[in-house]
């Protein structure tokens, strides 16, 4: 399969304010299986997940996230 790219941004009260946001946000999706690479931005709340499998679905993404207080969406 190809590699395919996640852009998400974060909505709802909880959001992104620091570099140790998104160490934290960078950190719980880097320990998917299946997830190449993650850019987390706290400046514009943009996530950007890498995945080189489809082992991983949005919904896994999304249920990690939101564990850790981040509601995200789609761009």
């Amino acid at each position: 399969m190809m590699s395919k790219t996640l852009k998400l941004k974060v909505v709802g009260d909880h959001t992104m304010h620091c570099a140790g946001c998104e160490r934290s946000v960078t950190f719980t999706l880097a320990q998917l299986s299946g997830v190449e690479e993650v850019k987390a931005d706290w400046n514009t709340q943009v996530i950007q997940v890498d995945l080189s499998s489809d082992e991983v679905d949005l919904e896994k993404i999304k249920t990690e996230l939101d564990w850790i207080g981040y509601e995200v969406e789609v761009l």
